[in-house]
């Protein structure tokens, strides 16, 4: 069966929750944790390939979202395991909440619209 656009938001939004609570005892307990490490950039890595799962239809239409940037972010944390520079995770992470707040925004305009659908019928 396949995703709808609305379940690969959710996906995002639990992933990115995901990386919110792995990092949430700060920068310095992060750095000092290889498990914690290896969960946040295991995340990124769903992460972008949730994003390559959207149409294009909705990326362009949601600039506001850096999804190239995203995806990106996946394909190098796939393919350099050897050349992950923490301080680039971590900047992802400072990211985080301002990332959160637009997919939520999006997500909400989505069940805003199938409202409006449903009360066409």
């Amino acid at each position: 069966m396949s995703k709808t656009t609305r379940g690969y938001l959710q996906d995002l939004s639990t992933y990115l929750d995901k990386v919110s609570t792995f990092t949430q005892s700060g920068r310095d307990a992060f750095y000092a944790n290889e498990m914690a490490q290896l969960a946040v950039i295991r995340c990124y890595t769903v992460i972008g390939e949730i994003v390559k799962r959207l149409s294009p239809e909705l990326r362009d239409t949601n600039p506001q979202i850096g999804w190239r940037k995203l995806a990106g972010f996946r394909d190098f944390l796939a393919h350099n395991y050897d050349e992950i520079i923490l301080d680039f995770v971590w900047q992802a992470i400072e990211d985080l909440p301002a990332l959160r707040a637009k997919i939520q925004a999006l997500l909400n305009s989505l069940l805003d619209e199938n409202d409006e659908d449903s009360d066409d019928t």
